[in-house]
């Protein structure tokens, strides 16, 4: 099993994540300077890695209600393809389109939450039970890649 994970290199794509995080974060907090994040396509690893700075950054982000906002403005709002990458859309049959994302990315938080548990107001049943909606299609919120179309 543990074979068959590496392979996917996922540990790898998580730290990837958590090191450009922690580059904007010293960027703004450190060294006060304002930084533009934008990856090829934007769609994917823009959020990522803007939400994850702004998690470290900001306390308020690692509450309940922060983090609720967190996701609608970094995620939602800003348009990522959830139809797309979660197979939920039209183009659920396209494997090139489905991508775990935002599981990367909350993945990511999980493992912040697990090394600094006192920062964070909610817990690890509360990821899971994210990361469960964002493929049961049982609420809205994550079937669609727009607002306009949500």
């Amino acid at each position: 099993w543990l074979s068959a994970l590496e392979s996917t290199k996922w540990l790898q794509h998580l730290a990837v994540l958590l090191k450009s995080a922690l580059l904007v974060v010293h960027a703004v907090d450190r060294d006060q300077r304002p930084v533009l994040v934008h990856c090829s396509d934007g769609w994917d690893r823009t959020p990522q890695i803007v939400a994850l700075a702004k998690l470290l950054l900001d306390p308020y982000y690692r509450t309940t209600e922060g983090f609720q906002v967190l996701v609608e403005t970094e995620w939602l709002d800003f348009g990522h393809k959830f139809a797309d990458r979660c197979g939920h859309g039209e183009n659920s049959d396209d494997l090139n389109e489905r991508c775990p994302v935002f599981l990367q990315w909350l993945d990511c938080v999980h493992q912040l939450q697990r090394q600094f548990p006192c920062s964070f107001e909610f817990n690890e049943a509360f990821l899971v039970k994210l990361v469960q909606h964002t493929y049961s299609c049982l609420f809205g919120t994550f079937l669609c890649n727009n607002a306009k179309e949500r």
